[in-house]
């Protein structure tokens, strides 16, 4: 016989062994609706996570040390897909709540952004929201707190640059304000070296900005024997430094700051990406989102035990939904809360579907909101 033929062979001996696994699948996904039923009556919830566990362990013990971890992971999906198929049954695919969308506004719109003028949140607040009336406010929270006070209608900050990572200060936020996701953009950040008119590097002797901005610029600064000075933002340190008024004082940050404060560029795109880019956030009090959005924001924890992230996770996948992004945040010693963003829009009945069972694999679990993206 040759490789060919011994190959044609064992393929048919696998797609045998295929029809009885399907037949078998199936034969499970008809007992889970009789399971469903049976639930319903005894108002029973769907997840029983100590049976779910039982059932693993059984498989992974019955298949050896080879096949161990393969078996909990075939058994894991079956189980997904047997809740999916009880949470379709029993009609709960809208378990998890989320509000209608608000109306759009489009006269007057009140936007604030964490800055003063030039600042990079200002930019990307005009990206978002083009002929709005702008306000800069000192902090994040600030922000967040003006739109919840209603003397914004929407709140524009940073949550993740390209080189330097998340700002949990943000997520954090989020979920203390219970604000939603309206909106993103990505901004091309090109800082630079900002200096009173006629300025040269040898003249510097402390530079100020945000602390995004010098780790977005650390080779730059690397073994120059400046002062660094923290700020709140990019454009506040570029204020700053044009109040100090002396060819020592710099700042870094963009082009617009240096313009709206009278300074020069000393030394253009000094960041250590050349692409880099920072992603800001439109906030509301009420959600706003159509047809259109492809993004829906999550945050949810999970019980502190082996798998607990992956049955999350799991329901995505078998749905077919992509993760853009997720990201974790301590909340004590041993627990996380995970934010993330999924490739879907919230109007779809498959997502409601995935959200729904994943939520019943965690301790908490909300949606932030549902939006599209502008790409500078």
């Amino acid at each position: 016989m040759t490789a060919k033929e011994e190959l044609e062979r064992l393929r048919g001996e696998i797609d045998g062994i295929d029809g009885r696994i399907v037949g078998l699948f199936n034969e499970r996904m008809r007992v889970s609706e009789e399971i469903a039923r049976a639930k319903e009556r005894g108002n029973i919830a769907v997840t029983d996570l100590r049976r779910e566990q039982d059932v693993i362990d059984a498989a992974a013990a019955a298949s050896g040390d080879r096949n161990r971890a393969a078996a909990a992971t075939l058994m894991r999906a079956l189980i997904s897909l047997s809740k999916k198929r009880q949470i379709e049954k029993l009609g709960l695919a809208d378990a998890v709540s989320f509000p209608p969308s608000s109306s759009r506004k489009t006269d007057g719109v009140r936007a604030a952004f964490q800055g003063v003028e030039g600042a990079w949140g200002e930019h990307a607040a005009e990206l978002l929201f083009p002929g709005a009336a702008f306000t800069g406010y000192d902090y994040f929270e600030s922000v967040f707190e003006a739109v919840v006070a209603n003397d914004a209608d929407y709140g524009v900050l940073p949550i993740e640059n390209s080189r330097t990572g998340a700002i949990g200060e943000v997520y954090d936020l989020l979920r203390r304000h219970s604000c939603y996701i309206v909106g993103q953009a990505w901004v091309a950040v090109k800082q630079c070296l900002l200096g009173q008119k006629g300025a040269v590097l040898s003249d510097i002797r402390e530079v100020y900005s945000h602390p995004e901005g010098f780790g977005q610029c650390s080779r730059f600064l690397k073994n120059r024997n400046w002062e660094l000075t923290a700020c709140r933002n990019t454009a506040y340190a570029a204020k700053l430094a044009a109040e100090r008024g002396g060819v020592k004082y710099a700042a870094i940050g963009s082009r617009r700051a240096a313009a709206a404060y009278g300074l020069e560029v000393v030394s253009p795109d000094i960041m250590d990406d050349a692409g880099n880019k920072t992603r800001f956030i439109a906030i509301a009090a009420e959600p706003l989102y159509d047809e259109n959005c492809d993004t829906v924001s999550i945050t949810f924890s999970t019980a502190h035990r082996s798998g607990a992230l992956c049955a999350v996770l799991e329901a995505f996948m078998l749905t077919g939904i992509n993760l853009s992004r997720i990201e974790s945040r301590p909340v004590s010693a041993d627990r996380y809360r995970f934010f993330a963003d999924l490739q879907s829009n919230i109007m779809s009945g498959a997502t409601r579907d995935a959200l729904t069972l994943a939520s019943m694999h965690c301790d908490y679990f909300e949606v932030l909101g549902c939006c599209g993206e502008i790409v500078e």
